[in-house]
């Protein structure tokens, strides 16, 4: 049977953007209760009193017992919202349950075996946990505190599929009935970061032997100008001294 927390929360009767941003100084969180026969019940919550109950995962995914005013209404949590910069808590939306109804809701999943799963300690390749949660429906008295994954024999290459999850008799797997749906929650893969280390590396020094080729080339051209110019003088030197002596025999 699934764990109840307990919140005691006031009923609103203020609403819009002041009165919404007046009560969170208050540490008051507007919240809304769906699924009550006569209709939607919209509720304040005490920012303290939540913020120690959810520290347990378990919060997220069982009943929580409501005391409005001097009624008890058993709800599950349907959608949480934060302040995307200060992670605070702005709204909560609330579903009201039913012992004799069943209910659709995100269970965590547990994983079990990861230390000793034979795709990471024989064959050496890490865990992907694809999916952390998975929807099942059940009564809410039946709502498990999480599913429970065995990944001990999970080798290299291989992957667990949601079809694949063994749950409790009174809990039926949401949205996984066929092939096309049965998405794997993990796997266990080889990391290939070394491969592309020695791509890197090979890439550079392919790019050092065409450097250094064009630096030789380039010193080749530069010795052939050198010894160009050097025969060149030479030649005018000779030539120079020839000239010499041929005038003077004239004399």
């Amino acid at each position: 049977m699934a764990t109840q927390f307990k919140l005691e929360v006031t009923k609103r009767n203020e609403f819009g953007k002041r009165a919404s941003r007046r009560h969170r100084d208050n540490n008051l969180i507007p919240a809304e209760i769906y699924g009550e026969p006569d209709g939607n019940i919209s509720i304040l919550v005490n920012g303290f009193e939540l913020t120690n109950q959810i520290k347990d995962t378990a919060f997220y995914s069982n009943v929580i017992e409501l005391s409005l005013e001097k009624k008890k209404l058993e709800v599950i949590l349907k959608e949480l919202q934060r302040d995307p910069e200060k992670s605070k808590i702005t709204h909560i939306d609330f579903l009201a349950v039913r012992q004799d109804k069943k209910v659709s809701v995100n269970v965590p999943i547990k994983f079990i075996g990861e230390e000793i799963c034979v795709g990471v300690k024989t064959s050496g390749g890490i865990l992907s946990h694809i999916i952390t949660e998975i929807q099942v429906s059940c009564f809410p008295k039946d709502i498990p505190e999480n599913i429970e994954v065995d990944v001990t024999n999970l080798d290299v290459g291989g992957s667990i599929h949601m079809t694949e999850i063994k749950l409790p008799s009174e809990v039926e797997l949401v949205g996984a009935s066929d092939k096309e749906h049965d998405t794997a929650i993990v796997s266990c893969y080889i990391a290939k970061e070394e491969k592309i280390e020695e791509e890197v590396v090979s890439e550079e020094g392919d790019e050092a032997a065409a450097e250094d080729g064009e630096g030789e080339k380039t010193d080749a051209k530069d010795d052939a100008k050198a010894e160009s110019k050097t025969d060149s003088k030479d030649d005018t030197k000779t030539e120079s001294k020839e000239d010499k002596k041929s005038e003077a025999k004239k004399e």
